[in-house]
């Protein structure tokens, strides 16, 4: 006769268990010597089967979309002589009883036979021993214990046929249950599949341990979690390990290897030192490199400490792409700022990107930057960043009586002086009205006034760019990736993450351009005509520009031949709500459609600026010639670094993810279109416990054979593709991996 039970199977479901005990007739003392199992079994009483067929099949019904529901079934507690098939089924079936009941299970004993199968086993609650006293100081008590000499147990012994069977039971405990916190016991905490490949990728995208746990209790609540915060980061920390190896030189030289073979554009250069030891290295990707010859002409460069714990500092070349966004043209980890290590830098680079040198590039002003510049991009405008200048003021100046004064008269010289005459004057005023004559700092700006003074720059295109911010820009993107912990070998994959992010940014502005149109704000014909051509970014500052336009009135100076000289008083407001005017010049050349303003926007910026329109609208000019027509900001030419994947060690190139991530999809569809309906839940759940006892199976068996299995079933899809390819329903065939569905 049969006893009807639960128990667990190897992967932690419940599934029905009917446990055979011998016939009566059959069942000795021999047979069973330990058992002391019953004789005769009370049958159901009579009174329990008289609800009618119809209600029978309701009450069933609900049990079983109860129990699809919750996913846990009830199992019974243990009796003397259940059977089981296996010594594993028997620890499942234990753990399921007590985290119901609540305490935890040990194994305490396992006795095996003479070629090291098990034999005997016992299992005890957890708190079943008490804590040997190993200290001999009254002051320095043990740790807390939770044991309590709990007598409960079960003893399996396995039968001669291959059964196990419980020979001894105790139930009884001899302190409190809990069943809702036995979820904190660590014998029931267990990472499942789908949860370890969410922490996985949830930490390849930068997402710390706190928030990538919190992402898996939002989808539940804690009680569902069979694991907690400890273990979700311990699991996080082995799986980078295992990911990333256990050096930060060896994961460089490994990173490396993989982007070389995944696209033959990644270049790297590392540089050993004597001893064989890293020193620098440089790396950039394909996107990167062809990227670099449409917006190569300016860049930045700056070396900012990586918050981590090797202090290396990392060295970004950016620049600006159509879109005024950061891109990245190449990066590197040095030892060291000096001159001999920014000349390897610099030169690693150069090669990179096939010897053309940038035309403009922006550094922080550094002694060591400025030799190697020199020496690698001799025809290179160097430039230093104001920013770095200005925040050093604090520092020079902060104990100065008049310390907000020299501010202000210092951002005079920087941002109102529009020729160098004017900045000799501001300067001059500077210096006199305060006696800093003798400030060591300020003496040596000067001397190098030609490398952060707007006036001596007007001779070539910076793209915008002043400062180091798009560097920085780059610094704040991956602070959001790195944090203080942050190893080299995990900051490899956080930099992937941050170059794909940067990539979906552009793609998504692109898309912004060809689907969203920014309206024109005046009836000028010029202004459309940037509308067309430029993306929103760059056409929103030229909008600017437009707009502000009245706040210019302009009258003719002069007129020699074809040159006409203008004088443009712009009136601005400064705080106190002042208003004040400033005169700019604005040389029109009529024969050449050439337009030039003394304040050099288009220089500077790219953007032609508020005086020249005003002029130009003056004259009644509807067009432009192409020259001052960027095609570094137009949206409709194609670029084709676009059309180049970024060579980004990413895991979802794994094809096993990539199947998983589409089954994922797919099974939540699944679970939107029926969730609503009882009768097609219960449906597609006994299909999905099929499939899951179908491929155990398949999971169990030899390679070769499982191999025969697979092969067949994927021939068999062959077949059904082919026989159903006339009524145009494709399937997953064994060539192609088109999805599932009517074709168009």
């Amino acid at each position: 006769m049969d006893i009807s039970s639960s128990r667990l199977d190897n992967e932690g479901k419940v599934e029905s268990l009917y446990m055979r005990i011998p016939n009566d007739d059959a069942l000795t003392e021999q047979d069973c010597p330990q058992t002391g199992v019953d004789k005769e079994v009370e049958k159901p009483k009579e009174s329990m089967m008289l609800c009618s067929e119809e209600e029978s099949d309701d009450n069933e019904d609900n049990v079983l979309l109860s129990k699809m529901i919750d996913g846990d079934e009830k199992v019974e507690p243990p009796k003397k002589s259940m059977t089981f098939s296996s010594h594993e089924e028997v620890i499942s079936y234990y753990k399921k009883y007590a985290k119901q009941v609540g305490f935890g299970v040990s194994r305490r004993m396992i006795k095996k036979t003479p070629d090291g199968h098990p034999r005997y086993m016992l299992l005890t609650c957890i708190r079943e021993c008490s804590r040997v006293r190993n200290t001999s100081n009254a002051m320095k008590p043990n740790p807390t214990t939770n044991r309590t000499k709990c007598n409960a147990r079960i003893c399996a012994t396995l039968w001669d046929d291959g059964t196990w069977f419980l020979s001894k039971v105790v139930v009884e405990h001899n302190h409190s249950l809990s069943p809702s916190k036995a979820r904190f016991l660590r014998c029931y905490k267990n990472i499942n599949d789908p949860a370890k490949r969410r922490h996985e990728l949830n930490d390849r995208a930068g997402i710390r341990a706190n928030k990538n746990f919190n992402s898996l209790v939002e989808m539940g609540e804690f009680e569902n979690l069979p694991f907690g915060e400890r273990e979700c980061r311990n699991f996080i920390n082995k799986a980078r390990e295992l990911r990333l190896g256990k050096g930060g030189g060896q994961a460089l030289c490994d990173y490396f290897t993989r982007m070389r073979s995944q696209n033959d554009g990644f270049y790297y250069v590392m540089d050993m030192d004597d001893n064989g030891r890293l020193r620098n290295v440089f790396w950039a990707d394909t996107r990167s490199r062809a990227a670099y010859e449409f917006f190569g002409d300016a860049i930045t460069f700056d070396t900012t400490y990586l918050t981590n714990r090797y202090d290396i500092p990392f060295t970004p070349f950016v620049g600006v792409n159509h879109h005024g966004q950061s891109i990245l043209f190449g990066a590197g980890l040095i030892s060291n700022e000096d001159t001999d290590t920014f000349v390897w830098l610099f030169e690693s680079w150069l090669k990179c990107m096939n010897n053309r040198a940038p035309s403009a590039i922006i550094t922080d002003r550094t002694r060591a930057m400025k030799n190697a510049i020199v020496r690698v991009f001799p025809k290179t405008r160097h430039r230093y960043c104001l920013w770095h200048i200005m925040r050093k003021l604090p520092e020079k100046f902060g104990s100065h009586d008049h310390y907000n004064d020299i501010r202000s008269a210092l951002n005079t010289c920087l941002y109102d002086s529009i020729t160098v005459d004017e900045f000799e004057k501001n300067w001059k005023i500077l210096i006199e009205s305060y006696q800093l004559q003798d400030n060591p700092w300020l003496n040596r700006l000067y001397r190098e006034r030609t490398f952060w003074v707007a006036a001596y720059m007007k001779d070539t295109c910076w793209a915008g760019m002043d400062t180091t911010q798009q560097s920085e820009n780059m610094n704040g993107f991956l602070d959001s990736y790195v944090h203080s912990k942050t190893t080299i070998k995990e900051f490899l994959d956080l930099f992937d993450n941050a170059l794909r992010k940067m990539v979906e940014r552009e793609t998504h502005s692109d898309f912004d351009c060809f689907n969203r149109t920014i309206p024109c704000v005046t009836v000028f014909p010029l202004e459309k005509l940037f509308q067309d051509v430029y993306t929103n970014a760059k056409f929103k500052e030229v909008q600017e520009q437009f707009g502000t336009c009245v706040s210019c009135n302009n009258s003719l100076l002069k007129s020699e031949g074809a040159i006409s000289t203008y004088q443009v008083i712009e009136t601005v407001v400064v705080p106190g709500n002042r208003m004040i005017d400033k005169i700019f010049g604005v040389f029109f050349n009529e024969d050449e459609f050439e337009v030039k303003c003394t304040c050099a926007m288009f220089e500077l910026r790219g953007i032609i600026c508020k005086h020249s329109i005003s002029v130009l609208l003056t004259k009644k000019v509807t067009t432009l010639p192409s020259r001052y027509i960027l095609d570094r900001w137009m949206k409709n030419i194609k670029r084709k670094y676009t059309l180049i994947k970024s060579s980004c060690d990413a895991f979802v190139g794994n094809s096993s993810s990539q199947r998983y991530d589409r089954m994922c999809k797919n099974c939540e569809e699944l679970a939107s279109l029926t969730s609503e309906s009882v009768e097609y839940f219960m449906e597609v759940m006994k299909t999905v416990d099929m499939l899951k006892e179908k491929y155990r199976a398949l999971r169990s068996v030899v390679p070769s054979q499982r191999y025969h299995n697979v092969s067949h079933a994927v021939a068999s899809a062959s077949c059904n593709e082919a026989i159903q390819s006339n009524d145009g329903l494709h399937l997953y065939g064994n060539n192609n991996g088109s999805n599932l569905g009517r074709s168009p």
